[in-house]
């Protein structure tokens, strides 16, 4: 029983010393804008985006872009930083200071339809002074999405189907468009013969604020509507584009 006791001390003290470290690292790196849309071609081409370290030290930071897509309700990411030019691509950020981060679209500059990628900001540990080692090494990672974005691109969202899940109701939504589409402000309406749900606010907690890609499909979970019985149901969406 002791033993257990001081497993049980020595977790609660290990638990108390890290979480106030790991709250002062998520705050330390902020980026901004946390979205960036680059054209294919032209001035659009280039973007500034500025990284801050909030921290009372300095910071080493280094740079780096993904694929983005979504299958199966996961995100796959892969190395894509042969698309781009980003200088620089590391960086020591002093303390309360900002840095600005240029980024270049060096890809095709013939696309018919928007490119999403993640762009990425990681800490790296450098031994920026002489500090005893406390055997705690919290590092951060930020990510932020990139568009390289053509011009006469458009979403084209749609309810691919819903279905009861427990006390959910599953909704799978498909953008058939050429441009990614952030879903907020939506109203779904549902039909079952005579019977007419109509959601949004609250009742779309789970869809509202969340994003689908151009050419994919997702599922969103809602709290199950009043009044939704099983049956044949339909489902229409709107949203502001």
């Amino acid at each position: 029983m002791n033993n257990n006791k001081s497993r049980l001390f020595s977790l609660f003290l290990m638990l108390f010393l890290v979480l106030p470290l790991l709250s002062q690292t998520a705050q330390a790196l902020q980026l901004n804008p946390l979205s960036v849309v680059l054209k294919p071609s032209g001035g659009g081409a280039k973007q500034s985006f500025r990284v801050t370290n909030e921290s009372n030290k300095p910071i080493a930071v280094q740079f780096s872009v993904t694929t983005r897509q979504q299958i199966n309700n996961r995100e796959i990411r892969r190395p894509a930083d042969k698309d781009f030019m980003i200088y620089p691509p590391q960086t020591i950020i002093p303390p309360r200071s900002t840095q600005k981060v240029r980024i270049e679209w060096l890809g095709s500059p013939n696309l018919k339809r928007e490119l999403p990628f993640r762009l990425i900001a990681e800490q790296v540990y450098v031994s920026l002074e002489k500090q005893k080692q406390t055997g705690i090494n919290m590092l951060m990672t930020l990510v932020g999405a990139l568009y390289v974005q053509p011009n006469g691109t458009k979403s084209n969202v749609q309810v691919k189907s819903v279905q009861r899940q427990g006390n959910k109701l599953a909704v799978t939504l498909a953008n058939s468009g050429t441009r990614h589409q952030l879903m907020k402000y939506a109203t779904l309406t549902l039909r079952n013969g005579p019977k007419v749900l109509t959601l949004k606010g609250d009742a779309l907690k789970g869809i509202n604020g969340n994003n689908v890609l151009a050419g994919s499909s997702k599922r969103f979970f809602i709290p199950l509507p009043r009044g939704f019985v099983n049956g044949r149901w339909t489902a229409t969406i709107r949203y502001p584009r």
